[in-house]
């Protein structure tokens, strides 16, 4: 008895197969992926939690997506304590409604990364899990849309700068 797949099989199949492969998946979330989709990502299927947990590109990726974190989204992220996040390079900016905030970008992230490396940040997350009344951080109550809406704008943003850096670079040589 001969079988024969339909095209829409087949194509379930491929589709199966490329987003079951961890680094595949990987390469895809390094560069296309905020907080707010890493911990969507995380809880699609084993395999890509398997790759957020255990790549470090795609943690780096996650981190600069939007071209840096606030506090309470590296302190979510990064498994760190207010006072650890503290003592790591970050800049000041003013809000709108007066106050101010912290944004941690490269460097930031390099330093955190450079203490112990994934190894370390994967210690920390099961800290975490096991002992949450330790680990706390600012709680946020928006919405996961509104987040994920405001991480695409600041990553647009971001784009935008860049792309106005190296235009203005290239215009004055």
């Amino acid at each position: 008895m001969k079988v024969s797949f339909t095209h829409r099989q087949r194509t379930l199949a491929a589709i199966e197969a490329v987003l079951s492969d961890t680094d595949l998946v990987a390469l895809i979330l390094t560069s296309a992926l905020g907080p707010t989709g890493f911990d969507a990502a995380c809880l699609v299927c084993k395999t890509w939690l398997n790759a957020c947990r255990s790549d470090e590109r795609v943690l780096r990726g996650v981190a600069l997506y939007q071209g840096g974190l606030t506090k309470s989204a590296f302190m979510k992220l990064f498994a760190v304590a207010s006072k650890e996040a503290d003592l790591l390079p970050r800049t000041t900016h003013r809000r709108y409604g007066g106050g101010s905030y912290y944004l941690y970008r490269k460097d930031a992230v390099d330093a955190i990364l450079a203490n112990g490396g994934l190894k370390t940040w994967q210690r920390r997350l099961r800290l975490r899990a096991e002992n949450p009344a330790i680990y706390t951080w600012p709680s946020q109550h928006s919405c996961p849309l509104r987040k994920f809406l405001q991480e695409e704008r600041l990553h647009a943003r971001d784009a935008q700068r860049r792309e106005a850096f190296f235009l203005a670079v290239r215009a004055n040589p």
